[in-house]
Formats: structure tokens, C-alpha cells, sequence
């Protein structure tokens, strides 16, 4: 039963220019995150955008594609998580931002199915998230502490090809 209040979820800190304390590389990021999102929002299509900084200093980036049905939605994260692999250099850092349709801006953490996907193919990035108040990087590993992985099943690590075999 609701209260009336809005959901924790829209407690979302909002985004007023780069958090204290994140360095000017992943100040690039967002700054390049932000732009694509101001280039090409559309409110209920296009609310979300990502910038990953690849090892070897490439940027690539990622915009959220809605579908009529939602579970054909394409993440920004997964999306700039495909450029990287076709890149084939490791993601160094992962900056995701959101656009409310009253048009204020969101650091915002990749879903669930990005984190997996993004502990699959970049388990060693950094990804800036909400932290209270405030903004702050975590590993990938932290995103999913206890995530569940297949047995016998490999995922390839497009940097090194090296296979990761679960255990």
C-alpha cells in the first residue's frame, strides 16, 4: 500500500557538474557521457548514456535504446560494452548518466544484467555510482557481491583471450 511518497528510487542524487574527488580522466567520461545523452535524449527512449575508458585511453560509448516491448531494451552499459569488446582493450572505467524528463541529470549504476555482463567481460573496472548523497567509484565485483555463475560455463576475456572457467 502506498503512502504517497515517491519511491527510494527517485531519491536519486542529483548531478550538477563532476563529484568531488573523481579524477580528470573520468571527468572526460562523463563529460562525454553527458553530451551524447544531451545530443540524442528522447523522455521514455533515449535516458540513459555511458562512457567506458578502455585501457589503452579509447572512449566509447553506449546510449539506452528503449523497446514497446522491455525486455528488447538495450542498456547504454551493455551497448558501450559491446564497443569495447569489438575494441579489444580491457574497460579501465565505466560512467553511466540519466536524464529525468524534468531534465536533471543522475549518476546512475548499471542494472543487474549490465553488472553481470560487465563482471563477465570487464571484472577489474571501476564504475561510478550513487553513494549516499554523494557519488563515489566502486570495483565491478561490488556491484554483484554474491552473483551467481553458471557451472562449466567460460566466458572469454576479449583483452588477453584469456578463457575464465568457473569453478
Amino acid at each position: 500500500m502506498s503512502d504517497g511518497r515517491a519511491p527510494a528510487s527517485s531519491d536519486r542524487p542529483v548531478l550538477d557538474g563532476p563529484p568531488p574527488g573523481m579524477d580528470a580522466a573520468d571527468r572526460s567520461l562523463l563529460a562525454v557521457a553527458t553530451d551524447v545523452l544531451e545530443r540524442r535524449y528522447r523522455a521514455g527512449v533515449h535516458e540513459v548514456a555511458a562512457a567506458l575508458r578502455l585501457v589503452d585511453g579509447t572512449v566509447v560509448t553506449g546510449l539506452h535504446v528503449e523497446a514497446s516491448a522491455g525486455r528488447a531494451s538495450v542498456c547504454a552499459e551493455s551497448a558501450a560494452l559491446s564497443a569495447a569488446v569489438v575494441a579489444g582493450a580491457a574497460v579501465e572505467s565505466v560512467v553511466g548518466v540519466l536524464r529525468r524528463p524534468s531534465g536533471t541529470l543522475h549518476l546512475i549504476e548499471p542494472c543487474g544484467v549490465c553488472a553481470e555482463l560487465l563482471g563477465d567481460h570487464a571484472p577489474d573496472a571501476r564504475v561510478w555510482v550513487a553513494v549516499g548523497d554523494g557519488f563515489g567509484p566502486v570495483g565491478v565485483a561490488e556491484l554483484l557481491p554474491f552473483r551467481r555463475r553458471r557451472a562449466a560455463r567460460s566466458v572469454s576475456d576479449s583483452a588477453s583471450d584469456v578463457e575464465l572457467r568457473d569453478t
